[in-house]
């Protein structure tokens, strides 16, 4: 399911929000100066590393036409692929590229080892590094921050896409601001939902696993201390976002419909659930997959501040042959000049809130989302999300536990035996 959820990612974020919304024709891809020191007439080549979908060739593309003597080698392959492949060259110690993009779920399985990479704070990032937002920094470097593994690319903050025309044949409002009011937490946001289904027949959202995955993010600690240690089974964030996530479930307040697959956009289409817990990159997703609902959604504020899926980070491996022109490729595309037409063009929302106030990202609107201020109500959901430590072994725990979560939805066992035995598989699974 994992895996699905990663290459379903890869092929919404290549969705350009940017086509979608009229605005590419209007951006120009800013160029990049040349730094003092270049090597006037060495050829130098750069091999990258990316993942599909991250919309950075044409911006790599301009790079090398300000700086004649650079050539960038790209080297594209599908999400799991490319982190996969990476981890490999690193631990042959061979065939690793100049630069390679991290994606954030991946991060902490990295940075387990710094050896494999160059520090970008000895390289000069600690000058600019504060273009970015505080929970982004925690992110990309140690815990005592004096060594930097990557600079930030985009991030993918969450907001609640709900369905007005369901909104309101349950009587409740349809404003972005009513309803950022009306679900101040989750506990609300499941009330809210019992009123949805008994006046509509319809379930709040797609599945349990949208809940827990949100709640879950919310929280200071996830599965894992910050010293490694498993908590999983004690940290009560954890548990409070399981016991939600299953209360829902059990009052049928949920579609039992998996993510990336037919159903769930057929059910965005169709208006089978009435909200859409969803970053800022799915917006792309939802038009191409739910044609029909144009004009039946508008966006609000999730409960209890916001959360992200998605973003990366671009990296220079130890290995690299030219570091220092490889640094200046990463600073000029992690630039906020940069970040802000990467956002025009192929809706990667900036992880620089400097220009959150551009009116690029101030005045952007949708129809398709009922002229909302789209704009504004991610920049406002980013600046709310805490920084998050996911561990090298994220995946193990993560999946088990989804896993238990659906037995639950799909089949009705006891909830509080099988998070027991989620914990247990995730433990075997860890070797404990």
């Amino acid at each position: 399911m994992m895996r699905l959820i990663r290459l379903a990612l890869v092929f919404v974020m290549a969705l350009t929000l940017a086509a979608c919304s009229g605005k590419e024709d209007s951006s120009n891809i800013p160029s990049a100066a040349k730094s003092n020191d270049e090597l006037s007439g060495e050829k130098v080549t750069l091999d990258m590393w990316l993942f599909t979908g991250t919309g950075m060739e044409p911006f790599i593309e301009q790079y090398q036409k300000d700086h004649p003597n650079i050539k960038v080698n790209i080297q594209r392959q599908e999400y799991a692929d490319h982190h996969n492949g990476l981890m490999t060259a690193l631990a042959a110690g061979g065939g690793v590229p100049d630069v390679a993009v991290v994606e954030i779920s991946y991060i902490d399985k990295f940075k387990s080892d710094p050896s494999k990479f160059n520090n970008l704070a000895d390289m000069g990032a600690k000058d600019f590094i504060g273009n970015f937002l505080d929970w982004k920094l925690v992110q990309a470097s140690s815990q005592d921050g004096q060594f930097i593994y990557g600079i930030p690319t985009d991030i993918g903050p969450m907001a609640i896409m709900f369905r007005t025309d369901l909104f309101q044949q349950a009587g409740l409002p349809t404003t972005t601001e009513e309803v950022s009011a009306l679900l101040p937490s989750w506990e609300k946001y499941l009330e809210i939902g019992k009123t949805i289904k008994s006046k509509t027949g319809k379930p709040m959202t797609y599945a349990a696993e949208a809940l827990f995955f949100v709640i879950r993010g919310q929280g200071k600690l996830q599965y894992f201390d910050d010293k490694g240690n498993l908590i999983a089974d004690t940290n009560p964030d954890i548990k409070r976002a399981w016991d939600i996530s299953v209360k829902a479930a059990q009052e049928g307040l949920t579609a039992e419909i998996s993510a990336w697959t037919p159903e769930w956009g057929a059910g965005m289409n169709n208006g089978d659930f009435a909200t859409v817990l969803a970053p800022a990159w799915m917006m792309g997703f939802m038009k191409a997959n739910a044609p029909d609902s144009s004009g039946k959604w508008n966006i609000a504020l999730m409960p209890e501040g916001s959360g992200n899926w998605g973003g990366s980070f671009l990296t220079i491996p130890k290995e690299s042959k030219h570091p220092k022109e490889a640094y200046d490729l990463i600073k000029y595309l992690t630039s906020p000049e940069t970040q802000l037409e990467l956002f025009k063009k192929n809706g990667n929302f900036p992880s620089t809130p400097d220009i959150y106030s551009d009116p690029a990202i101030v005045n952007f609107k949708d129809t398709f989302y009922g002229d909302a201020e789209i704009g504004k109500i991610y920049a406002e959901a980013a600046k709310k999300v805490l920084p998050v430590y996911y561990g090298p072994d994220y995946d193990k725990v993560n999946a088990a536990l989804i896993q238990a979560l659906w037995n639950v939805e799909k089949n009705g066992v006891n909830p509080e035996e099988t998070f027991r035995k989620g914990i247990e598989t995730a433990k075997r699974d860890l070797g404990h």
